[in-house]
């Protein structure tokens, strides 16, 4: 991303306010490590606050790693490291009558006390949309905020300040997720503030230790059991060719499906909910509670087993490398023996994962800002197209 885009993206959160790039003059914001290779905008005048926004820890973050990130939140926590940085965003003043008040602002009056920020983008993506960690100027982290500047993002959003309200009424033991705080429209964008959790823990487990037991907690939320056809899952899953505008990929997941449909239809599947986008760097433990979040994918009445396929086969990155000897291999097969899954059951809910994970890569790679998960899509669909035509 180039500089011009992450000022357009503050202009946005301080409406009315002259946002600019300069160097080493003044500033409210330090791009890290550069505006050219920038990952975060930091506090510039709130030090402890800085050193807080780096030092986030999750379960994909081996001891090395932590330490490294360690070390460097110690740095920032001086001042010195962001003061010789020269690259800055300046705002000019706050507010103002074509405006409103800024994203500081209504965060402070939200959560009842002054806070400063840190905003992170992402890589170029479909589901890319700003996050903001607010924080004390001393350095307390309270919140985080998602900003939905996108019709794709605006969805997520909405879709997981959903999934809060009703994970808030489960009485989940072993799971923490964030609270919501706020979802409401900032002017031209959509934004969802919820509590902080605690990802600065040091305990650190194998990323192969899968977190099998809070996995099952969640899909026990909403437990059924029936056939695949005439499921929720399986009617929503046979719309989804519908949405496609590429007629080619419509037909081609019309045919994969219809294949599925034939051949598994009258295997009677365990359906529960799912975070739906469980993996190592979404989650971080505290003792013997798992703090888990990212929910926007959150859905109900999915097969069970969905979220250790997900949490498996996503550490096979990127989704072009996958292939049939490694996907339809016994080792994936077996993280879902721990559910009761195994032989055709077992199969038969790893190839609707395929088709759950094919359809929302073709769904979100419609128009330009889909293009950079246009090739994922297209490599599941033909994987999926020579596994249902072989099989």
């Amino acid at each position: 991303m180039t500089a011009g885009a992450w000022t357009e993206t503050v202009s946005r959160l301080w409406p009315g306010s002259d946002v600019s790039h300069v160097h080493r003059r003044g500033g409210q914001l330090v791009f890290l490590p550069s505006a050219r290779e920038a990952r975060i905008l930091l506090p510039l005048d709130a030090p402890r606050a800085a050193g807080t926004a780096l030092r986030r820890f999750s379960h994909d973050l081996g001891p090395r790693a932590r330490l490294g990130r360690g070390l460097l939140s110690l740095a920032l926590r001086t001042g010195l490291p962001q003061r010789l940085l020269p690259d800055r965003v300046r705002v000019g003043s706050t507010g103002g009558p074509s405006g409103g008040p800024s994203v500081q602002d209504r965060l402070s009056d939200l959560l009842g006390q002054p806070v400063v920020v840190s905003v992170t983008i992402g890589n170029e993506r479909a589901n890319r949309k700003p996050v903001l960690q607010a924080l004390t100027p001393s350095g307390r982290s309270l919140a985080f905020v998602k900003i939905g500047d996108t019709d794709v993002a605006r969805a997520l959003i909405a879709a997981e300040a959903g999934a809060l309200r009703t994970l808030s009424a489960c009485s989940l033991r072993g799971i923490r997720t964030p609270e919501l705080i706020a979802y409401e429209s900032w002017g031209t964008v959509d934004a969802l503030v919820m509590s902080a959790l605690s990802s600065g823990v040091r305990r650190w487990r194998p990323r192969d230790e899968m977190p099998v037991g809070a996995m099952a907690e969640l899909a026990s939320i909403t437990a059924t059991t029936a056939e695949l056809a005439g499921s929720p899952f399986w009617n929503a899953l046979m719309s989804t060719p519908a949405l496609l505008p590429d007629g080619e990929a419509a037909s081609r997941l019309a045919t994969v499906l219809g294949r599925l449909g034939e051949r598994h239809g009258g295997v009677r599947l365990s359906y529960g909910a799912w975070h739906g986008d469980w993996t190592p760097w979404n989650m971080a433990w505290q003792r013997d509670v798992l703090h888990l979040w990212d929910w926007e994918r959150f859905a109900q009445a999915v097969p069970v087993g969905f979220d250790a396929l997900h949490y498996a086969l996503q550490q096979i990155r990127p989704t072009t490398s996958w292939t049939a000897q490694r996907v339809w291999s016994g080792d994936t097969l077996a993280v879902l023996a721990p559910f009761g899954l195994k032989g055709s059951a077992g199969s038969t809910t790893l190839t609707l994962y395929l088709a759950e994970l094919c359809s929302r890569y073709l769904v979100a790679s419609r128009g330009s800002i889909g293009v950079p998960l246009r090739a994922q899509a297209d490599a599941l669909l033909d994987l999926l197209d020579r596994h249902t035509t072989t099989s």
